[in-house]
């Protein structure tokens, strides 16, 4: 979905929501009303993105997270309501610019079931991206995933803080979420960093619970 076709879908809308199933879990970085958890049908949480500016570079891309089709699977997440006109232009040109101008991502509307209750679906607007995206890089095995992740840095921050603070927040607020590709992942990061005795990144592993104490923020329904 285009911009301009984006901007005319919301043009009368009072109000919008935006699924949010990685960074945005953590650093949402825009005005919004409330949050309910809950998931969309059909689509799962992936790690198969590069990323050559927030979390990594050209010659060292990192790995970001996004959502392929997948019949029967459910990828959990958080949708984000954002009201009145001004608020809502103001988020999707900030996440325009985060999300598809430098992620490479694409947007897509679908629909979103509250965990409180799936039956009274929400529509979303959530950004993803396919194969044919320029940044994408394949699946490939944890080892080699965490290995890029450890290596990886942009001007965002490290790779390994991307992906441990969705595990985190995932597994702290949606623990009906049994992610295997995420946890696998996690585990992978974090075993390599205590391995390679990274002194930066093991900060991060040493301050864990002060890290998860960051992430206890209200989840309200809206």
């Amino acid at each position: 979905m285009d911009t301009d076709t984006l901007k005319q879908l919301v043009l009368n809308a009072s109000h919008l929501h935006v699924f949010g199933y990685g960074s945005l879990l953590w650093k949402t970085d825009f005005k919004y009303d409330s949050k309910q958890v809950g998931f969309i049908k059909n689509y799962v949480r992936r790690f198969d993105l590069g990323n050559s500016t927030h979390r990594g570079t050209e010659k060292v891309p990192g790995r970001v997270a996004h959502i392929e089709e997948s019949q029967g699977s459910k990828a959990w997440g958080v949708a984000f309501k954002i009201s009145g006109k001004a608020d809502i232009m103001k988020a999707l040109s900030y996440l325009n610019n985060r999300e598809c101008e430098l992620g490479g991502y694409t947007t897509l509307v679908t629909e979103f079931h509250p965990r409180e209750q799936p039956s009274q679906t929400i529509t979303v607007l959530c950004y993803t991206a396919t194969q044919n995206n320029k940044f994408y890089l394949g699946p490939t095995s944890y080892k080699n995933m965490a290995k890029q992740v450890v290596s990886a840095r942009g001007k965002a921050g490290t790779n390994v803080e991307y992906v441990t603070k969705i595990a985190d927040y995932v597994k702290f607020y949606i623990p009906e979420d049994q992610d295997e590709h995420l946890f696998e992942l996690d585990y992978e990061i974090r075993f390599l960093v205590k391995q390679k005795r990274l002194s930066a990144n093991n900060k991060l592993i040493e301050d864990h619970e002060l890290h998860i104490q960051t992430l206890m923020e209200p989840v309200q329904a809206s």
